[in-house]
């Protein structure tokens, strides 16, 4: 049995005898007494269950919605065991985690996707607390590896990047449960809204073209004037994919024939283009045969054993050659030698074609075109200009009045070009054509055919 006793200011208790014999009191402070009799019932209750072993269903509910404060008073006095709380798991460590994510996620992926992941596993090892458990990592922790690669004098568009891949291993990371939430959710970073890619105007790649060999100049072309990725697309072009009959390109497209419905698209042999696959099919043809379908347009084995990875393609450090010829033809490199081609050619045929037939036969979409690919370029300005002459020659002679005579000494004005002069100047020729046509003549076959 039990009893509430009551003591001074309000306050009461509870006494009663345990089956050792041993007196005990749980001291329940200011409440009232029917409070005070519902507890002296529940501790008999649980008594009579220390006695017998076993605990009716209303106690075990009213034990289970115990506050702690309650059960703790109750434990004090051996009326309930104490909940003992389980070992935590040991933590695993950031560096595990970084090991595990790529053994389950690199395979099937890209080996470019790869090294970039390894640069940014890399720079969070360097940076983080050694030996850190991933669920120690904070916000204020992630927050100080974006300064510290800021401070590593990082451009702030790889730090955007690196920042996003990080976020993405710690979003793995919620999604396997281990961690409750990001620590890179909160970082901002800014990317650059000026495209890293710039022009590489016609007279410019003609100069290149003067210095280049038979294989360099198919390299230059198929990138200049076919838009392919270099060096992926570039050097797994084969024979075979050359369809001269339909003047198309059925162009392997490595970095992404892990998408669905992506791996192979077709592109034209442009005019701009043929002459240095011609040349390129006639270096080919040796001994009077054709060369193989399975064999490359580019026939440089070395620069494809310099790419492959076990996984795919990754940088055949094509820059360092291609770096020499611009030297010797005395041009200064521009930005992003190889992508800025191809986004100077996906410019220039957005001004004659629709925009998803480009991306169709460049490979991209039309977010990733506006974004990075097409380019405002001198030739702009220069119609913009022009068009409005044409448009209001009274305006504009009436504007050339106005200008004091000092600002037009040596200065000359060159007649806008007509219809039939841009077209062809978009070719790289003039509007006078021999009787040959476009095509040039060729020495080792009358009427090239895709090899059987």
């Amino acid at each position: 049995m039990a009893s509430v006793c009551n003591d001074p200011n309000g306050r009461k208790r509870i006494q009663f005898v345990n089956p050792d014999g041993d007196r005990k009191t749980i001291r329940l402070g200011k409440i009232s007494k029917a409070d005070a009799n519902t507890i002296k019932y529940r501790v008999e209750g649980l008594l009579n269950a220390k006695i017998m072993g076993t605990m009716d269903r209303e106690l075990a509910f009213w034990v289970a919605e115990l506050d702690s404060s309650l059960r703790a008073k109750l434990e004090r006095v051996e009326l309930l065991e104490p909940i003992v709380a389980p070992e935590p798991e040991p933590s695993i460590t950031l560096d595990a985690f970084l090991t595990d994510f790529i053994l389950r996620n690199a395979p099937g992926k890209k080996p470019a996707t790869k090294i970039v992941w390894e640069q940014v596993m890399k720079l969070l090892r360097e940076y983080m607390p050694a030996n850190i458990a991933l669920n120690a990592v904070t916000t204020g922790h992630a927050k100080q590896f974006a300064k510290q690669l800021k401070e590593r004098g990082l451009a702030s568009t790889t730090i955007h990047k690196r920042i996003g891949f990080a976020r993405q291993f710690f979003e793995d990371a919620v999604d396997w449960e281990l961690i409750e939430r990001n620590p890179f959710a909160k970082v901002k970073t800014q990317g650059t809204s000026v495209k890293a890619n710039v022009e590489v105007s016609r007279d410019t790649i003609s100069e290149v073209l003067a210095h280049c060999d038979t294989t360099w100049g198919t390299i230059v072309a198929l990138s200049r004037f076919g838009g392919l990725r270099t060096p992926s697309e570039t050097l797994s072009l084969k024979w075979g994919d050359v369809d001269w009959e339909s003047d198309r390109m059925r162009v392997p497209e490595c970095k992404v024939e892990h998408h669905e419905g992506r791996g192979v698209r077709e592109v034209p042999i442009f005019p701009e283009l043929r002459p240095y696959l011609e040349a390129a099919f006639d270096a080919a043809c040796k001994g009077g045969s054709y060369p193989s379908p399975d064999s490359y347009v580019v026939d440089k084995q070395a620069y494809r054993d310099a790419a492959m990875r076990p996984g795919g393609w990754a940088n055949a450090n094509l820059r360092t050659q291609f770096l020499k010829i611009l030297k010797l033809a005395k041009v200064e490199p521009w930005k992003r030698l190889f992508h800025s081609m191809r986004a100077s050619r996906q410019t220039e045929l957005e001004r004659e074609f629709p925009t998803h037939v480009v991306c169709a036969w460049l490979g991209n979409s039309v977010a990733v075109a506006k974004r990075s690919y097409l380019l405002v370029t001198d030739d702009d300005f220069n119609k913009a200009a022009q068009k409005a002459a044409q448009l209001d020659p009274e305006v504009a002679q009436n504007a050339a009045q106005q200008v004091p005579a000092k600002s037009t000494q040596g200065a000359t004005k060159n007649p806008p070009n007509t219809e039939e002069t841009d077209v062809f100047s978009m070719f790289g020729g003039s509007s006078e054509m021999e009787d040959n046509g476009l095509e040039p003549m060729t020495s080792c076959m009358p009427c090239r055919r895709s090899p059987n």
